[in-house]
């Protein structure tokens, strides 16, 4: 029973990523600055524990494309959709990982698109536009756009990086591709970074956070579910996290839902159930086998 909870705890965390970071960039910190100084903190302890277990580390520049997508740009994108939208909507554009994910795995990796994905499909570009259609006199829908493409970025990392975790686990590709995202992360961030904003003690306090928790305890604990429970059955639990952000921006941020958000949430909603059941249909069927 405790197997089957604990990879909830870091979707969980990952969910107080996008409502402590909404806080951060609405408090005057530019979302560059924010996802340099967040992986930049991240990386070091993922580092000290890497050196502390014998944990293989590469810097291959065949790796710099991962670092640009799952780690620059995967952040950067969200945060970006934070300063224009609500956390609950942004976190919501998150069910489209494994639908962009499915999608990829079909063109790259010659992966069958079942029709519960492809109805997922619908239903989820639907969902996004209902998200955004009661938005468009202000810039909210542009939350909605930076987050589904960085879902796409995900997705594209996911695919991607079957490859190099052939040689790598995933943890020694995380921080190596960590490592690698530091120069790159600075760069953008350069021109946005002031020293005003964290000088306030929510940002301070907030960016902390999103650094030794959603960016260094959950993939901790992430990568410790999969290595419990195994990759197939892990998979899963990461379809939680749209839902988990949502609940805790109603509940603590004190966002609402209009109409179109509501309708859009609910086809969202739907699009990652389909998406969930396919998922376990497949699973089944692979351990059948």
């Amino acid at each position: 029973m405790l197997e089957a909870a604990i990879p909830l705890i870091p979707q969980l965390l990952w969910a107080t990523n996008f409502v402590i970071s909404k806080i951060v960039v609405s408090s005057g910190l530019h979302p560059l600055a924010l996802t340099a100084i967040r992986w930049t903190i991240a990386t070091f302890l993922m580092y000290l524990y890497a050196r502390l277990v014998g944990m293989r580390i590469s810097l291959d520049r065949s790796l710099s494309f991962l670092a640009l997508t799952g780690i620059t740009g995967f952040s950067a994108l969200i945060y970006l959709g934070l300063m224009f939208s609500k956390a609950s909507i942004v976190g919501l554009t998150m069910a489209f990982i494994p639908i962009a994910t499915s999608i990829l795995a079909a063109i790259f990796l010659k992966e069958r698109i079942s029709k519960l994905v492809a109805a997922s499909v619908v239903l989820g570009s639907l969902g996004g536009i209902l998200l955004s259609a009661g938005n468009l006199n202000g810039l909210s829908w542009l939350g909605v756009l930076f987050g589904v493409l960085a879902s796409i970025d995900w997705g594209i990392y996911t695919v991607w990086s079957k490859k190099a975790m052939v040689e790598l686990s995933p943890m020694e590709l995380l921080v190596s591709i960590s490592i690698l995202a530091q120069p790159v992360n600075w760069i953008l961030a350069l021109p946005f970074l002031s020293i005003e904003p964290l000088l306030k003690e929510e940002v301070l306090l907030g960016t902390l956070y999103v650094s030794l928790v959603p960016g260094f305890v959950a993939y901790f604990l992430w990568l410790y579910s999969v290595k419990l429970i195994g990759a197939s059955r892990a998979g899963v639990y990461i379809n939680a996290l749209p839902l988990f952000t949502l609940i805790i921006s109603v509940l603590t941020l004190g966002e609402r839902l209009d109409a179109f958000e509501v309708a859009g949430s609910a086809l969202i909603i739907a699009a990652l159930t389909l998406v969930t059941v396919d998922y376990l249909n497949r699973t089944y069927r692979a351990s059948r086998q």
